[in-house]
């Protein structure tokens, strides 16, 4: 099976989005599929270009031209986002003819752009949807419910549903939104992100060399890590921190990352001794700083509901550690945690709650423990890379057997 993938990100960049596809795409290659990516010369906050063309692991990398300005700005931002539309389409119109074409809906244009491909090559289309747009824009300020470039998105996003021979979301409540949207239902497949147990995995807390390296070693280290992004409750992590200075002097929140709200946090946080922040951590150094938590922190804003799933679960679950997440009751996130007893949720803006669980996590220690195991467990079963690749391959041969829609009607 040929497959030719798009995404704005790819690695070396460290984006959620980017490792996903790059550990998808290798596999893929590693079963013997003929893979090629096409994806931005431009890091996910800009940098130095890549080169046009390479082979990494297996995989054929093309990057066409594009601006790379990164996310400092909007302006930059929409500019990174409209060349690459424009330059990604034309690859992936020369490239060699696939059997599927597999396109991430971030930014939502692309996936626009992987339908007018399909139509004009007759090719079955994947899309692959993280974040569901416009909607998850207009909650997060960027657009306005009823203005011109929503019910733009709106309409490109109804078209290309109907050119999908199939839709992936990441849980059913996003696959909900998807079908309010316009997308046929019986074209959605339900298949959640996942994380590396080869690269994260549980390991002991004594003698641990990111607890030392970062002079944590006899803390309760409590740890957000990954995107301190607007979607996200940071406010309400530092303010529990505030309050259980004094009385909880073991307990350390650590944020690791980078993201719009970080200097938000770091404002919130001033002059605490018990809150301190790392940037990202590089890659095939993440297990080892996943690893050093006692317990994991997990957000997300009560209106995006469905609209964002956080990929920060599956790497908590990988390292076998409990998960304290503040967000929608109805999140795939919360409902695994309910659903397996791997810690506690509760609402943004819950500080005397989220105090209450983190003292419990820290006298309670044993019975925490015990949920890290079972969050292993729980990954070991459904979310670790292999099991997630075999789905996703099965998925995209399903996919490239049928008619696509939109063939079917040229």
């Amino acid at each position: 099976m040929r497959v030719v993938a798009v995404n704005q990100f790819y690695a070396p960049d460290h984006a959620a989005t980017s490792q996903l596809l790059t550990e998808l795409c290798e596999d893929l290659a590693a079963a013997g599929e003929d893979v090629t990516v096409i994806a931005s010369r431009g890091g996910y906050l800009g940098g130095e270009a890549l080169p046009a063309r390479e082979h990494l692991r297996g995989v054929d990398v093309v990057r066409p031209y594009a601006t790379r300005f990164g996310k400092a700005t909007m302006a930059g931002r929409l500019a990174d986002y409209l060349s690459f539309w424009a330059t990604s389409v034309l690859a992936a119109a020369l490239e060699a003819k696939p059997d599927v074409l597999l396109v991430l809906t971030t930014p939502p244009m692309i996936a626009a752009g992987g339908a007018l491909v399909a139509l004009a090559r007759r090719l079955p289309l994947v899309t692959w949807v993280q974040d569901v747009y416009p909607e998850a824009a207009i909650q997060l300020g960027y657009l306005a419910p009823r203005g011109p470039a929503s019910l733009a998105l709106l309409g490109l996003g109804r078209a290309t549903h109907h050119a999908a021979a199939r839709i992936v979301a990441l849980s059913e409540g996003m696959a909900d939104r998807l079908v309010a949207q316009g997308a046929p239902r019986e074209r959605i497949r339900v298949l959640p992100n996942w994380s590396d147990g080869r690269l994260v995995s549980p390991r002991g807390r004594e003698d641990h060399p990111f607890r030392k390296t970062h002079g944590s070693d006899g803390r309760f280290l409590a740890m957000y890590s990954g995107n301190l992004g607007i979607g996200h409750d940071v406010r309400t992590f530092v303010e529990a921190a505030r309050r259980l200075k004094d009385r909880l002097p073991e307990l350390l929140v650590l944020f690791i990352g980078d993201g719009v709200r970080r200097a938000e946090a770091e404002a919130l946080a001033k002059g605490l001794e018990n809150v301190r922040f790392l940037p990202y951590q590089p890659h095939d150094a993440i297990g080892e700083s996943l690893s050093a938590a006692d317990v994991h922190l997990v957000s997300l804003r009560e209106d995006l509901e469905g609209l964002l799933v956080p990929s920060k679960l599956y790497g908590a679950l990988a390292a076998g550690r409990p998960v304290i997440y503040l967000g929608p009751p109805r999140c795939e996130v919360a409902r695994v945690v309910r659903e397996h007893d791997l810690g506690w949720t509760g609402h943004p803006g819950d500080v005397e709650g989220l105090c209450r669980a983190l003292e419990d996590a820290v006298t309670r220690r044993t019975s925490w423990d015990e949920k890290g195991a079972r969050a292993r467990r729980i990954f070991d079963e459904h979310y670790d890379r292999p099991v997630s690749s075999a789905r996703f391959r099965a998925l995209l041969e399903e996919a490239s057997k049928e008619p696509p829609p939109l063939a079917q009607r040229a």
